[in-house]
């Protein structure tokens, strides 16, 4: 392993993320095939609990950065254009859903109780709290579990490019923007876990208090009992779900927590 100090060949740069950052993707959205195609209800469901997903970026980003997380240069220029990129995502979703004329407002309903997920549902001032005491070696937690989000939803979309052939190139061109949010996130697990046994205690416990994806806390319980289903429900989804628990497990101190993630995962 590269010394975190020095410059790695294949190290991510995120100056040339930043000014390679994607946007709007409505130029390329052809809403009237879309339309003439149509959506089959899943795929119209699928889309609005992955639209809410995206939309919630904004909080995901509080709640990074009312810990030692802010003082990471590194993450928080990473932050900057990952939040930027998924606002354009969810509005990508947003033109979709409304090419299609189904609802897009958000969700709404019952949240689902978890004793476990509690830790999620923490507000600012509690995050920075333990954030403060965790120290720096809470960045570890965030990056991992924002890898494992990722990769979850790398999946999702695959899923609804399956289950809607209409979205194949716009879903293809999601999957490539969360590429390097997934590369980004892997590499800065891979250091800060492998540096400090510490982090790695942390990063397993944000990963057993984490509801998948991220911010499923505030999507009504019957939809997440529908994303878990519809993303990981079969042979395919259970396959795919254990792809994202071996990646897990081979970052320093985690292999047990692999097999944890991916039976959560599948329903």
């Amino acid at each position: 392993m590269t010394p975190r100090g020095t410059t790695a060949v294949d190290e991510f740069d995120v100056r040339e993320y930043a000014r390679t950052a994607r946007g709007s993707h409505r130029a390329e959205i052809d809403g009237e095939a879309i339309a003439e195609a149509g959506l089959t209800p899943d795929a119209v469901h699928l889309l609005r609990v992955l639209r809410d997903l995206e939309r919630g970026t904004l909080d995901r980003m509080r709640n990074l950065l009312v810990t030692a997380t802010h003082k990471d240069a590194r993450v928080t220029a990473f932050l900057a254009t990952w939040a930027f990129e998924k606002y354009w995502v969810a509005d990508a979703l947003d033109v979709v859903l409304g090419a299609v004329g189904a609802d897009t407002t958000p969700l709404s309903g019952p949240l689902r109780k978890s004793a476990t997920e509690r830790a999620e549902r923490r507000g600012p001032v509690r995050r920075a709290l333990a954030g403060n005491i965790a120290g720096e070696d809470i960045v570890a937690g965030h990056v991992t579990t924002g890898l494992v989000d990722e990769l979850i939803t790398q999946v999702a979309y695959r899923r609804l490019g399956e289950a809607a052939a209409a979205l194949t190139s716009l879903v293809a061109t999601l999957i490539a923007v969360k590429d390097r949010h997934v590369a980004f996130l892997a590499e800065e697990a891979e250091h800060k876990l492998a540096a400090s046994a510490r982090a790695v205690r942390l990063t397993r416990k944000a990963l057993a208090q984490a509801a998948w994806p991220i911010g499923a806390t505030e999507i009504p319980a019957s939809d997440r009992t529908f994303f878990e289903t519809f993303v990981f429900g079969d042979a395919e989804g259970r396959t795919a779900a254990a792809r994202i628990g071996e990646r897990l497990a081979a970052l320093p101190g985690l292999g047990a927590e692999g097999a944890t993630v991916t039976a959560r995962l599948a329903p």
